[in-house]
């Protein structure tokens, strides 16, 4: 699920730039941890600290990021000091004069055991200024940050009131615990706040697709029924029940589903427009937006996984045996790079660009950052992403020979955007890298079995010899760099629409170029998120010049009935199949006869408008064009 945006109960209640009157006391800590902020730690780190998720992550469960630019958190990973009393604690709030009074905070606690420790995290609440604590929760691991609400009335009525976050990591190496968007206020009856909204980005023409929202209640009463309204130029309103208790939080499914004809692009707007039949009082934070485009026709998907990796990491096998696996089970639709750091393999524009927190780390389709690496999470963000919707298909065409290689990419698109901001980009791979310095030993910590089994590697030394080392799927060079080829897309596209780009290689004499693959990439520059992806090899079969270089024209193109192949046959026979978007094969056509000049006809009666491919093999190697039916 793709959260569109994320909006914290701090945040909702600043209108005007102004705190809402029924705040007692918030924090965002975007300027960092307050002086008016303290703290009790044992730890040499500092305790809790401010600042970025990634700055604060630890090397092995990264802190997910969010909206916010800057968060509070404590992390023994890293430091791996005494996290055993690490309190952080709010500013004294007088509480006297109220009697309904809530407590929120966004919380990532993802909680865990290690060598027999396990680590604790509380919500605490003190009514002498610090002196004493009550224990208001003690949380349950979370794998990703939530909004925590509780109703702390019953203590209302006094004058010296403190919250403190503790975490307590029972003396093992364990992950930590952050918050954000800290409020305490004072709740009127019915008051909901929209949270997220949750839209896929991209969906089929003809078909449904559900909005969501979350909600959280900020109220002092259970929530039974919110109304709400998606906009995309006309109003698609309704009464939805629900049962979401005081500080609660929700996700209601809009009973209305988005579904359009053809290919179009909607900024879809959303409002909760009543609680419980009621107005809510507090309706600046009831609003929400989320971009949608129809996609004329489904287009497979990869997935791409780019795994932070080092020869000087000794947990890093965990990441090469995990790509194995899953290039060996999912061989058509996902894509594995290694991005390696600090080794003789480093590409550091990549190394860089990647960012990766920790090591082993990994980034799934750019969206997914900062990621945990295992077999297990691999295989979980695959089918995760697998089937979603995607508005472009790519293509490329290898030629060169020798040391040099062309590669033009292709970007057929299947909607329509105003204003986009897309980009071609490329990343060559190798299998089987062997290396012979010092450099290329591999760290091992699984070695003699120390941690468990893992692909072998339980049973070589640390460091494993360079010699008995071979790398996969190492990424060799960035070709349009790390953010895309700028200009190789233009911002209004149409449905149908192609683009291409040629990038150039020279295989350098260390490589092997039939080991070597090329990840064509579509990047939307506005997030960074790999849109797509293909990868094609750029090894040098049989017969590949003579198709390279073959003077294939396809006319007319768009074309209507017939679609006319024109080329310089230089075999005497030839396969021709015509291919849709979703690698189904609708028509093959043989061709035998003469060298030399000639035009093939391929009947299109029947087949619906859209992008489809042709390609041509003369037994021996395979060139694709593409064309349009209208």
């Amino acid at each position: 699920m793709n959260k569109l945006f994320t909006l914290s109960a701090a945040s909702l209640l600043l209108i005007g730039g102004k705190v809402s009157a029924q705040t007692i006391l918030s924090e965002d800590f975007e300027s960092g941890l307050p002086s008016t902020w303290t703290q009790t730690t044992l730890a040499t780190d500092g305790g809790w600290n401010a600042g970025t998720a990634a700055s604060l992550s630890s090397t092995s469960l990264p802190i997910p990021t969010t909206n916010s630019t800057n968060i509070v958190a404590t992390n023994d990973d890293d430091c791996n000091c005494n996290k055993s009393a690490d309190r952080l604690i709010s500013p004294s709030m007088d509480l006297s004069g109220q009697t309904n009074v809530f407590l929120s905070t966004d919380i990532f606690f993802p909680e865990g055991t290690y060598q027999g420790a396990t680590e604790i995290g509380t919500i605490e609440i003190s009514i002498d200024g610090g002196s004493t604590w009550t224990v208001l929760e003690t949380l349950s691991g979370e794998v990703d940050w939530y909004s925590n609400g509780m109703d702390i009335s019953t203590y209302a009525g006094n004058s010296d009131v403190k919250i403190s976050y503790k975490y307590n990591d029972d003396g093992g190496w364990l992950f930590g615990y952050a918050i954000d968007n800290f409020i305490v206020y004072v709740p009127q009856p019915d008051d909901a706040v929209l949270t997220s909204v949750s839209l896929p980005r991209y969906g089929l023409v003809n078909s449904n697709t559900t909005l969501q929202v979350t909600v959280k209640n900020n109220g002092s009463n259970a929530i039974t029924s919110a109304t709400v309204n998606w906009n995309d130029g006309m109003d698609h309103s309704s009464a939805i029940s629900c049962n979401i208790a005081p500080g609660a939080s929700a996700t209601l499914s809009h009973p209305t589903a988005l579904s359009y004809a053809t290919a179009v692009e909607e900024n879809i707007t959303v409002s909760i427009d009543l609680v419980n039949g009621n107005a809510d009082p507090n309706m600046g934070n009831n609003n929400g937006s989320a971009l949608f485009n129809t996609v004329s026709t489904a287009i497979e998907k990869a997935v791409v996984i780019e795994e932070g990796t080092g020869t000087w990491c000794g947990w890093c096998p965990r990441g090469a045996v995990s790509m194995d696996y899953m290039t060996s089970t999912y061989p058509d639709d996902f894509i594995g790079i290694a991005v390696h750091n600090g080794d003789p393999m480093t590409v550091t524009a990549y190394d860089n660009g990647a960012n990766f927190s920790g090591f082993p780390g990994c980034n799934v389709d750019r969206a997914l950052l900062d990621q945990t690496v295992s077999q297990a999470a691999f295989e979980a963000y695959y089918m995760d992403r697998t089937d979603m919707m995607v508005p472009v298909g790519i293509d490329a065409m290898i030629s060169g020979t020798g040391s040099s290689v062309t590669i033009d990419a292709t970007a057929t698109f299947a909607t329509i955007f105003s204003s986009g901001d897309f980009r071609i980009a490329a990343v060559i791979t190798e299998d089987h890298v062997t290396g012979t310095s010092s450099g290329y030993n591999q760290t091992n910590y699984y070695a003699n079995n120390a941690n468990g089994p893992m692909g072998g590697f339980e049973s070589l030394p640390s460091p494993v010899p360079a010699a008995d080392m071979e790398y996969n799927h190492v990424g060799r060079a960035l070709l349009g760099g790390y953010a895309g080829q700028s200009g190789s897309i233009a911002s209004s596209i149409t449905d149908g629409q192609a683009f291409s780009h040629t990038f150039n290689y020279t295989v350098p004499s260390t490589s092997n170029r039939n080991n070597m693959h090329v990840v064509v990439m579509v990047l939307d520059n506005s997030t960074g998120e790999i849109v797509n992806a293909k990868q094609f090899p750029i090894g040098e079969p049989a017969g590949v010049s003579e198709l390279a270089n073959g003077n294939f024209t396809l006319y007319p193109n768009p074309a209507n009935d017939q679609l006319n192949v024109s080329f310089d046959a230089q075999s005497e026979s030839y396969e021709m199949q015509v291919i849709d978007l979703q690698g189904r094969v609708l028509k093959t056509i043989s061709v035998n006869g003469n060298k030399g000049q000639q035009t093939v006809a391929i009947e299109l009666n029947g087949m619906a408008a859209g992008n489809y491919l042709l390609t041509i093999s003369n037994g021996s190697a395979t060139t694709t064009k593409h064309f349009s039916v209208k």
